[in-house]
């Protein structure tokens, strides 16, 4: 962060190289970022300006405390200020600059979901299909949950709210309405399939989880991992294919639905509202935003690592954390 003496103006100063440094409007004057830190301070206390927000949830109330967020953040004197090749808000989408756009957009969609029953989170029952389409969103049958799930929440969520058939950080198992199976059976069922067996050379070297017929597998990741639900107390888990060895992914379905519900609708927010920049000068800070939203209700799910995961090591694997490492993949475009 830096600050023109002369105009008061503050801005982001981007130095990844010295060479090509770059600085991005902030904030008209300091007193101003007071302001605006404060207002984002308010709405995620939900206090001061932002009370009335607790206890709404849904869809309505995304898009209000949005609209507020907007108004408020806006309410600054950006028309004010020369900001010179960023122009001015007459350019910005949404009248904002691209972080406070970011804050606007992606913090209250943390508001679709309302403390859950027995499950961390509520999640309207057409929350995934509003993003991912009638078609797109898979519920089960109580037929296709099979009896290793124990988790009577979790099996009310499945048949109420389901699971995306694909999303951009996840692809169901299985063909459509097949039961869902546990991690033997799955296993099993792959290390005989052909096309699939050598994958599983070294199977006897790495049997699955002592429980493995007590877990279900959920479906896959563009990161070679899958998505494991203990169905006796619904945590959720991802694991490489021999699923020899689990690693924490989600507290439950519910926060995994949500996980995947947020990175869909974040595709969409983003072209809308350029949300990156033009050169994804932002594309870091749109990530940390999607994360301390997730982290609102799910801190696990996007607690730090230690070191530098990688989901084919084995002496890294507790260390691969899912989504930090998903939303922070520039290079893999996940965003």
């Amino acid at each position: 962060m830096v600050r023109d003496p002369g105009s008061d103006r503050v801005y982001l100063l981007d130095l990844y190289d010295p060479r090509y440094a770059q600085v991005h409007p902030l904030a008209p004057s300091m007193e101003s970022l007071r302001r605006l830190v404060d207002a984002v301070a308010d709405f995620d206390g939900r206090c001061g300006r932002f009370a009335d927000l607790t206890g709404h949830s849904g869809p309505e109330a995304v898009r209000e405390a949005s609209e507020r967020l907007v108004a408020v953040l806006g309410g600054e004197s950006w028309a004010a200020q020369d900001w010179g090749v960023d122009r001015g808000p007459e350019q910005w989408p949404l009248a904002l600059p691209n972080l406070w756009r970011i804050v606007a957009v992606v913090k209250p969609l943390a508001l679709i979901a309302a403390p859950g029953r027995g499950l961390l989170l509520d999640l309207p029952a057409r929350a995934l299909v509003d993003v991912f389409g009638e078609d797109g969103v898979r519920r089960f049958a109580p037929d296709e949950l099979p009896s290793a799930l124990v988790h009577e929440p979790t099996r009310r969520f499945l048949g109420e709210v389901g699971l995306p058939k694909e999303a951009p950080s996840f692809c169901a198992a299985g063909p459509p309405d097949a039961p869902l199976r546990t991690l033997a059976e799955d296993h099993a069922e792959s290390a005989r399939n052909p096309e699939l067996r050598h994958l599983y050379e070294d199977a006897d070297g790495h049997p699955p989880v002592a429980d493995a017929d007590q877990r279900l597998h959920l479906g896959s990741t563009p990161q070679d991992v899958d998505v494991v639900l203990d169905g006796r107390t619904g945590a959720v888990h991802h694991a490489p294919c021999t699923y020899d060895r689990l690693t924490p992914m989600n507290a439950d379905i519910s926060s995994l639905a949500f996980a995947l519900w947020m990175h869909g609708t974040a595709r969409d927010l983003v072209e809308r509202h350029d949300l990156k920049g033009g050169t994804d000068d932002f594309y870091v800070h749109l990530a940390e935003i999607l994360l301390a939203t997730l982290a609102a209700w799910d801190p696990g799910a996007c607690r730090e690592s230690n070191s530098q995961g990688d989901p084919d090591d084995p002496d890294a694997r507790d260390e691969y954390v899912y989504w930090p490492e998903v939303f922070h993949d520039a290079a893999g475009g996940a965003l």
